[in-house]
């Protein structure tokens, strides 16, 4: 991490795939199971349902040295919380996150994946245009511009 070149190499990268999944024109539904800390916490602010396991924490640590992405967990959370989060660093484990809704739905984990389906199967009852136009409509409230680095969210 030492070479300049590789760091600026690497932010542009996440800068794409974090746009990649924000911009996805379909919706995107995470699946949390376990720790999402840093970019797995980004990660699941980013998509548009967020679905986790009992045993699923969500943290910023990184705050102590950098910044993070910011806006879509404000979106998600609200401004003081989200400020708090982002501030301290401090982790909050699944119930909390269903309490606070980044999340919309607890289960066990031997169900996560059957139930992130039947959300995907729910979600996708609407016909494609329709989904493609709501979730353009998600991305221009937010008015996060496609050029904005990952850490300027």
């Amino acid at each position: 991490m030492t070479d300049p070149g590789h760091t600026e190499r690497l932010w542009r990268s996440s800068d794409r795939f974090h746009h990649a999944v924000y911009r996805f024109p379909l919706p995107v539904i995470a699946a949390v199971d376990g720790i999402a800390y840093a970019g797995g916490f980004d990660l699941a602010v980013l998509c548009d349902l967020r679905i986790a396991t009992h045993r699923a924490t969500f943290a910023h640590p990184e705050t102590a040295f950098g910044p993070v992405v910011y806006g879509p967990l404000h979106d998600l959370v609200g401004g003081a919380i989200a400020r708090e989060l982002v501030l301290t660093g401090r982790e909050i484990d699944a119930g909390e996150a269903l309490r606070l809704h980044l999340v919309s739905e607890l289960t066990d984990p031997g169900d996560l994946m059957k139930r992130a389906l039947a959300l995907s199967r729910q979600v996708s009852r609407a016909p494609r245009e329709v989904l493609v136009r709501n979730k353009a409509k998600f991305i221009a409230r937010s008015a996060i511009s496609p050029q904005a680095p990952t850490l300027d969210l």
